[in-house]
């Protein structure tokens, strides 16, 4: 038998290929007219008018009805939060706190957004003593859960202070849509029913959160019942008709003090009265030609996403490819250093000092980067914080709008804890954080972020946006994460100016997080195996953790808003208005 050589099937598949070739032509022309294909697998939603976003589906719509209602940004996300407090109870709330960021179109610099602190403080009562047995072992429980966990509430003041600097609706506007949520009652969720489940365990000791969160015969609600919160639109109808002086000074403010009183809380009406927002000067660097701004102490957060950024202006981040070994160990050894930073020195700037020029300095980045090594994992015990001052020249939540006129807000708040203390003051609805727990309690005659009465407890939530080197905004972002918060924010802004990614790419690609203290550098599922292994050869200890952030994020391209919802969180939503 002949036998038949490589060159002859050669000849005979290039013979083959020949005679079907004009065929094989004409189908292809077909396909490539009938058949659209796209470079990017993650598609933001597009908008010209508008787009507001965040972590529940109902709160989105709320904040696009008021953009199509005429408001802008700024009502937009005050609806948001309100509606909220109703729809995501684990975390939206009005007995929480947190940070608000917005910029206005009107020629004002990027510098010079508007950032509201309306941080938690502690009571006057509040004595890091009183947290201690009679062994001096820390009572945890006392500190997380129950009348003595929370701080005094700063949500519904910072949400009618930002308002009233840049509001353009009437309040009872920004309200109504909250109350009829409350009233008329939302449809639970399988992610509520779950959340609701697991939190019934703290909250069964407490009447008033078993009323407004269990059914009368005290079981959880299931998926697909709904959710009726009748106590809650009352404190939401006070509020519309009062301001924010029903929660600090009024009816609202009067249930809450009656409850702490026989419960032996710690939040007096003297607490209540005297809570102030404040506005602070917000802080910007410079990353690629982009202006990137974010909030101040006591936000730590900024102060650690704006210093990480400096390190890594020393890397051309673009030439490692994204998601490679390369990338993520110089990603890891940032995060590494700056979260040991971030720990130290750092506390309310109304009792403390905080070297910000210094944190931020382009001497200490430099120092930074040069002890990041190429090819090596450095080990936690070989890490201190540095002196800042020698340089001196887990639930929360956010909501992002960008209104037709340019106009933008990114706004993170929180209860701490899911659910915060799990105590909802009786006959009010309202769920009371847990922010007592926040203060550095293990080093109480040290450290900036002691307790003191009167004094906000630091927080890593990191409203954040970033301009174009025109002063033109580009991207409205922050998250919910704890101490991952800044490490997300950090990552989301790689991927868009480094890489390239459009806003939905850039929020599904996984994650990392590198602490201090603990070596283990966290990593999302999707982060390639080849890269995995590369990692542990430079010595980092790898552990796949759960999923890292909850990012609501809003960029601007080419005249049109790119809005990217989370979908770590089940029930985000992007809307936007054409």
């Amino acid at each position: 038998m002949k036998r038949i050589g490589l060159l002859e099937i050669l000849a005979g598949c290039l013979a083959l290929l020949f005679v079907w070739q004009p065929l094989w032509a004409q189908s292809a022309s077909n396909v490539a007219q009938t058949i659209i294909r796209y470079d990017a697998i993650h598609h933001p939603v597009v908008a010209s008018g508008g787009m507001a976003v965040s972590q529940n589906g109902l709160a989105s719509e709320v904040g696009r009805q008021i953009l199509l209602d005429g408001g802008n940004a700024v009502d937009a996300a005050v609806a948001m939060g309100f509606a909220l407090a109703v729809t995501l109870p684990r975390a939206g709330n009005l007995g929480g706190s947190g940070f608000l960021l917005a910029h206005m179109e009107d020629g004002s610099a990027p510098d010079d957004a508007l950032a509201l602190d309306f941080r938690s403080v502690a009571p006057a009562a509040a004595r890091s003593e009183d947290f201690r047995d009679e062994n001096g072992e820390l009572l945890f429980d006392a500190l997380t859960f129950g009348p003595r966990a929370p701080g005094v509430p700063g949500t519904v003041a910072g949400l009618e202070e930002a308002w009233r600097r840049h509001g353009s609706l009437p309040w009872e506007a920004l309200l109504a849509p909250a109350i009829a949520l409350a009233e008329n009652g939302i449809e639970v969720s399988s992610d509520l029913a779950h959340a609701l489940s697991e939190a019934l365990g703290v909250m069964a000791g407490y009447p008033g959160s078993l009323a407004a969160y269990a059914k009368p015969d005290g079981s959880a609600w299931a998926a697909g019942e709904t959710l009726v919160q009748p106590d809650l639109a009352w404190s939401l109808k006070q509020i519309s008709e009062h301001g924010a002086g029903a929660f600090y000074r009024g009816a609202i403010a009067g249930k809450i003090v009656a409850y702490m009183e026989r419960a032996g809380g710690l939040i007096s009406a003297a607490d209540l009265a005297s809570y102030q927002v404040r506005q602070r000067q917000a802080i910007a660097t410079d990353y690629r030609g982009h202006r990137v701004v974010t909030m101040p102490p006591s936000s730590v957060g900024g102060l650690a996403l704006l210093q990480m950024l400096n390190v890594l202006g020393h890397y051309d981040m673009a030439r490692l490819p994204q998601g490679s070994a390369a990338s993520l160990h110089v990603l890891a050894e940032t995060m590494k250093l700056a979260n040991a930073n971030r720990r130290e020195g750092i506390g309310d700037t109304d009792f403390v000092e905080v070297p910000v020029a210094g944190i931020l300095s382009a001497s200490l980045a430099r120092e930074m980067a040069a002890r990041i090594s190429p090819d090596r994992a450095t080990p936690v015990e070989e890490i201190s914080p540095e002196d800042a001052f020698s340089h001196e020249s887990r639930d929360t939540t956010q909501i992002s709008v960008v209104d037709g006129e340019g106009n933008a807000v990114s706004l993170t708040y929180t209860l701490g804890y899911s659910f915060g203390s799990g105590l909802v003051v009786p006959g009010t609805g309202i769920l009371l954080d847990n922010q007592m727990r926040n203060f550095s309690i293990r080093d109480p005659d040290v450290h900036a972020n002691r307790m003191e009465p009167g004094k906000r407890v630091v927080s890593t939530m990191t409203p954040t946006m970033v301009f174009d080197g025109d002063d033109r905004l580009f991207l409205v972002t922050g998250t919910p994460g704890g101490s991952r918060i800044h490490n997300v924010i950090l990552q989301l802004i790689v991927n868009t100016v480094d890489y390239g990614m459009n806003i939905a790419e850039a929020t599904n690609a996984p994650r990392i997080y590198q602490a201090w203290r603990e070596p283990e550098l966290g990593v999302e599922r999707g982060v390639g195996a080849d890269s995995l292994r590369l990692l542990e050869a430079m010595g980092h200890e790898i552990e796949i953790q759960q999923t890292m952030g909850s990012t609501q994020s809003i960029m601007l391209r080419e005249g049109l808003l790119h809005g990217a919802a989370d979908p770590r969180r089940p029930g985000a939503a992007a809307l936007g208005i054409d």
